[in-house]
């Protein structure tokens, strides 16, 4: 449910214990917007401590929470290697700590470290396929089994989340999923 990534965070305290330079180590409050959907990414952020929520807004804002990420866990990697505008939104959801590097500075470090470019690929590949493993269970299951498997992960991670976030999270409107929970 939260995604972890212990090597990528070996590597960038590593680097920050040997005195990298370009790393800063920023502090931001729950609730923060770390990236905004559509806008600019200029800093990649790796995650020391906390959870982040990110997310996706259609027209009319309805928002789709793609995933939450802890621990080790990279963002902005994916504007700052490609250029693109934000891909989606990053909220913090605990207050957070992390390192952060300006897009000249992340670029550099993967060409220079094969380690960490090889730990960044890794993380995107395994995004990428339970991205796809995740829409197809969507798919192919009813939602009140992906109900129950959300609460049983949100029970064992102990993570907080409103009725508002779990429809997000299952792609419902909030009126479908009271029915489905008053049906339980």
């Amino acid at each position: 449910m939260i995604r972890k990534n212990s090597t990528i965070l070996r590597i960038i305290d590593g680097l920050a214990a040997a005195g990298q330079a370009g790393i800063l180590v920023r502090k931001f409050p729950k609730g923060h917007l770390l990236i905004g959907q559509g806008t600019a990414v200029t800093s990649v952020f790796f995650i020391r401590s906390g959870i982040v929520k990110c997310s996706f807004a259609e027209d009319e804002d309805k928002e789709y929470i793609l995933e939450f990420l802890g621990e080790g866990q990279v963002l902005g990697e994916i504007e700052a290697i490609s250029g693109i505008p934000a891909v989606s939104s990053v909220r913090a959801i605990s207050d957070l700590s992390v390192y952060m590097f300006d897009r000249e500075s992340f670029l550099n470090l993967l060409q220079r470290r094969e380690d960490l470019n090889g730990a960044i690929l890794l993380l995107m590949a395994n995004r990428l396929a339970d991205t796809a493993q995740r829409s197809a269970r969507q798919q192919l299951r009813p939602l009140e089994h992906s109900l129950s498997q959300l609460l049983q992960a949100l029970e064992h991670e102990k993570l907080p989340c409103t009725k508002q976030e779990l429809a997000n999270y299952l792609g419902v409107t909030l009126r479908s999923l009271n029915r489905l929970m008053k049906d339980r």
